[in-house]
């Protein structure tokens, strides 16, 4: 929050099958707040979760025309997998699945 104004919101959730894994499953950053740090707060909080958990890996799904938060999310030491999927909303565009690995 910046006020009484929202800045950034995160979702993260365990994997249903795998209970060393957790997903980013939503993030965003308010356009009048990017490049101030706060999507890299956010993750840093949802890493705090995770290791609290015993979580070994973070994945997400990035769309591929994506290219800021693909950037973005590598500098932070998320890297591609390979895998993919359609996107849901729109099955022209690809979701590439990133992963992190947690000390």
């Amino acid at each position: 929050m910046d006020g009484a104004s929202s800045c950034g919101i995160a979702w993260v959730t365990g994997d249903n099958q795998d209970p060393s894994v957790a997903w980013v499953v939503s993030m965003w950053v308010a356009p009048t707040h990017r490049r101030r740090g706060v999507g890299r707060l956010l993750i840093n909080t949802i890493v705090t979760w995770a290791r609290d958990r015993a979580i070994r890996t973070l994945k997400l799904m990035v769309t591929s025309n994506n290219d800021p938060a693909i950037c973005f999310y590598q500098r932070l030491g998320f890297k591609a997998t390979g895998n993919t999927e359609p996107y849901p909303n729109d099955p022209m565009l690809v979701e590439n699945e990133m992963s992190r690995r947690l000390t």
